[in-house]
Formats: structure tokens, C-alpha cells, sequence
């Protein structure tokens, strides 16, 4: 059967994963890498990977990733009522959870359920007009008490997702929640399809990610079985087309994928990726080469595991392309097919490139 890149994300959008929740999109790569890669492994963390190309131990050896999982909830309480109290796994927009609704991945199945708020006829004042904060929020799964919460398979720790099954709108746009990154994993799909076969100058490992929302260093384990030459990932970036970010930056939808010059994340985790210059002209080059639109992008308050995997070995020369998004990490996220068709053909004329042009030196 044909890749359609766009059947493919919806099928991976329809999916529920939190971090460390994964399985039902690893299963899904799994089985798909299976089909056409050399190997295929997942690690006792969950991360996925295929190794296709090369197989010469001296051969260079370029690692390509997405994130499999999403941002979202975990219970925390259940009240005696049967309203249930949750904490936030990554970093779902607050701001936007009034008034969602959710999916809880329930013992004996999926469990339907509500982010209460407080009915508009009875608010006064600031109550009307402001968010409140996590901690005043419950979900509704329309229990009528504890005990039967606990029957609808509903206990602490459950994941708990945002609900929003995708839709299509104009000029090739998707809007849906888990954008962030099933982009990736449907890029992770369509490379592998279409190298599957072929004789690749280069060793190519795909590797489908764990916990980037939660810590982001999920991926680290698999660096030390696969020690590549270099690595690229695949995550998304503020589009600056919106009328609240208009004239931020130049990062727009359906111009193509960016590619990071810089990404920095200044609260908590203290790190992000400065791309080396050499590499930044490797993949612009490749990109002319092949008739790609792209874009650069500095994203102040965006961090990728680059962040980590640039600093681990003895350094590994890292990029990072950015498909544009609106509306990150809320219900309803939009993006666009046509920038993820020109990043899987940028990674593919990247994957075929002869090993010996790669930028293994980069400063």
C-alpha cells in the first residue's frame, strides 16, 4: 500500500499517549518499522528503533527522532463524590483546560470525562474572566461517588488525555490535539517507507521517543547502543501567523519546515541547542538542491532532547527541523500536511546523502 502522509497522522492523532504512557503509538511504529527495516528494537524504556541503510560498522551513522508521547493529566484524588483532582504531565496550556474534555485510560477501557468549571450564571466577578489554577479543577467522568469511579476503572495515577479527534480544515491544515509530535512520528513513517529497500550510503536510525514532555531525556538510553555520528530531530514550533504572534518571528505555516538556530528553555530546565553553523548550511544546501522550502527559526522557550543528546559522547553534532504549529500544547493544535510532506523529503535527501559531506566537524 502507498504512504499517504496524511492518512498516516490521522491515524496516529486518533492515538492516546502521555508520557511514559506510550504503547499504543510504539505498537504502531513497531509493527510498521518491522515491515521493511533491518532491525528493529524497543528498549526497556519504551523507545522505538529501526536501523535501515547501511550495515558496515564503519559506516556513518545518522540518527533521526520524534517524540511519540503527548502532553496531558494524571489522577491525583478521587473525592468521595467522585469528581477527580489531577496534576498535569508536560506542559498542557492552563489556560485552556476549563471546560475540555478528556479521555482517561481506564483498567477495563476508555473513560469519557469533563475538566469542570464553574457554572457562568453563578460566577462573580474575576471568576467570569480569569483561569483558575490547577489546583481548583476537577474532572467530571460522571461518577456518583469514590466507589464508583473505582468501578468505571477509574484509580490514582491513571493517564488522563486531552480529547479532540482531528479534523481537516482549509489549505492542507489539520487541527487536533497531539500534534506535538505525532508531526514527527508520521515523518519517522514516511522516511521509513520510502528508504526501505534502498542501498543507503549512510547506517539510518529512526527512533520513535519517550517522555520528551515530561523530562526529555527519554531518548538518552538509546544513544549509547546506536553512538551515532550525528543526529536530527523532527519536533514543532510556534507558527507566528496568528494575530497574537504576527511580526514575532518569520516561522509560518505552509513555508516549510524550520531549522533551528537556536532554542533555549530558561525556566526549570536549563538547557537547549545552538546548531552549529556548518550544519545549518549542510541542510539548507540540500534543501536548495532539491527544491525545499525552509526556514529559519530562533525559538526562545522551545527545548528538544538536542538539548541533551549535543552533549553526550564526546559531543554529537545535533539539528533540529521544526514543523510550525498554532495553538502548542492546547486542545486544539493546527498544522499543516505540506510542511510535513517537505520534511520528510528534506530527511530523505538528507538520508541519501553520501556520508563523507556530512558536517562531522561542524564548529
Amino acid at each position: 500500500m502507498t504512504f499517504n502522509v496524511q492518512d498516516t497522522l490521522m491515524t496516529l492523532l486518533e492515538l492516546d499517549g502521555i508520557s511514559g504512557h506510550e504503547n499504543n503509538i510504539a505498537s504502531v511504529m513497531q509493527d510498521a518499522f518491522s515491515h521493511s527495516a533491518h532491525d528493529v528494537w524497543k528498549d526497556r524504556l519504551g523507545n522505538v528503533v529501526a536501523h535501515y541503510g547501511s550495515r558496515s560498522p564503519d559506516a556513518f551513522r545518522l540518527m533521526v527522532f520524534a517524540h511519540m508521547d503527548e502532553v496531558g493529566f494524571m489522577v491525583r484524588k478521587i473525592e468521595d463524590s467522585g469528581f477527580i483532582r489531577f496534576e498535569r504531565v508536560g506542559g498542557p496550556a492552563q489556560i485552556t483546560m476549563p471546560g475540555s474534555t478528556v479521555t482517561l485510560d481506564g483498567e477495563f477501557g476508555p473513560v469519557h470525562g469533563c475538566i469542570g468549571i464553574k457554572s457562568y450564571h453563578f460566577s462573580k466577578g474575576d471568576e467570569r474572566t480569569q483561569s483558575p489554577t490547577i489546583d481548583h479543577l476537577w474532572i467530571d467522568i460522571g461518577a456518583a461517588n469514590k466507589q464508583d469511579a473505582a468501578r468505571m476503572g477509574v484509580k490514582v495515577g491513571t493517564p488522563v488525555c486531552l480529547y479532540n479527534p482531528p479534523k481537516v480544515l482549509g489549505n492542507d491544515l489539520i487541527c487536533s490535539k497531539a500534534l506535538d509530535d505525532r508531526l514527527g512520528c508520521t515523518a519517522l513513517l514516511g522516511v521509513a517507507d520510502a528508504v526501505a529497500g534502498e542501498d543507503l550510503n549512510i547506517a539510518l536510525y529512526l527512533v520513535a521517543s519517550v517522555q520528551e514532555e515530561f523530562n526529555i531525556r527519554g531518548i538518552l538510553p538509546v544513544l549509547r547502543r546506536i553512538n551515532p555520528d550525528m543526529a536530527i530531530g523532527i519536533d514543532i514550533t510556534p507558527s507566528c501567523d496568528t494575530p497574537d504572534l504576527a511580526g514575532y518571528s518569520d516561522v509560518v505555516i505552509n513555508k516549510g519546515p524550520g531549522i533551528t538556530c537556536l532554542n533555549y528553555h530558561g525556566r526549570g530546565t536549563l538547557a537547549g541547542l545552538i546548531t552549529p553553523p556548518a550544519l545549518i548550511a549542510f541542510l539548507e544546501q540540500t534543501a536548495s538542491a532539491h527544491k525545499i522550502p525552509v526556514q529559519r527559526e530562533v525559538a526562545p522557550g522551545v527545548i528538544t532532547e538536542t538539548g541533551y543528546i549535543q552533549v553526550e559522547q564526546d559531543g554529537i553534532p545535533c539539528a533540529s527541523l521544526s514543523i510550525p504549529c498554532r495553538y502548542t500544547h492546547s486542545p486544539a493544535e493546527v498544522a499543516s500536511v505540506r510542511d510535513l510532506s517537505e520534511c520528510i523529503r528534506l530527511l530523505l535527501a538528507v538520508a541519501r546523502t553520501n556520508g563523507a559531506e556530512f558536517p562531522i566537524d561542524p564548529r
